[in-house]
């Protein structure tokens, strides 16, 4: 259902929220229908500081690019389950919600300190229009981005 809502709104969230739907779609459904036993065991997987600060600034630096789980995981050599996994369990948050995060905290920097218009702003932080900027910052902040920008 969160992917079919997604899909219907433009998909402001953009691709890696759709594959982490998939993985975990993907791992239920192993989970349930598989025929064999497999129980594999949660093990912590730990990586060292400079790989999560090497995804974090490859991130940051990439916020314009549809991001993925497979290209995030291969920086630290990860398939995307693991990486998830590792991710969430080392930021506290999933790497969608992370992106959100810088998204909106870069649209805020830029809502202040430019005059870039909006459908600017939306581009340089990943969004494919300006209507799907305006929906993804009205979801976290509240507000859209012209009443932000008004109120500063």
């Amino acid at each position: 259902m969160a992917l079919q809502s997604e899909i219907t709104a433009g998909c402001p969230s953009g691709n890696v929220f759709a594959e982490s739907i998939a993985t975990a779609l993907a791992v239920r459904i192993l989970e349930n229908y598989s025929f064999t036993n497999t129980n594999i065991p949660e093990s912590k997987i730990e990586l060292s500081q400079q790989q999560l600060q090497q995804v974090i600034d490859y991130i940051n630096d990439n916020l314009a690019l549809k991001l993925s789980l497979e290209t995030l995981g291969s920086l630290v050599h990860m398939n995307s389950y693991n990486f998830c996994r590792w991710f969430k369990q080392t930021m506290g948050v999933s790497p969608h919600q992370y992106i959100i995060q810088c998204r909106i905290k870069k649209a805020q920097f830029l809502l202040a300190h430019t005059q870039l218009s909006l459908v600017e702003i939306a581009l340089s932080i990943g969004c494919s229009s300006q209507t799907n900027f305006t929906v993804l910052f009205r979801k976290h902040m509240g507000i859209t981005p012209r009443a932000y920008r008004n109120q500063i």
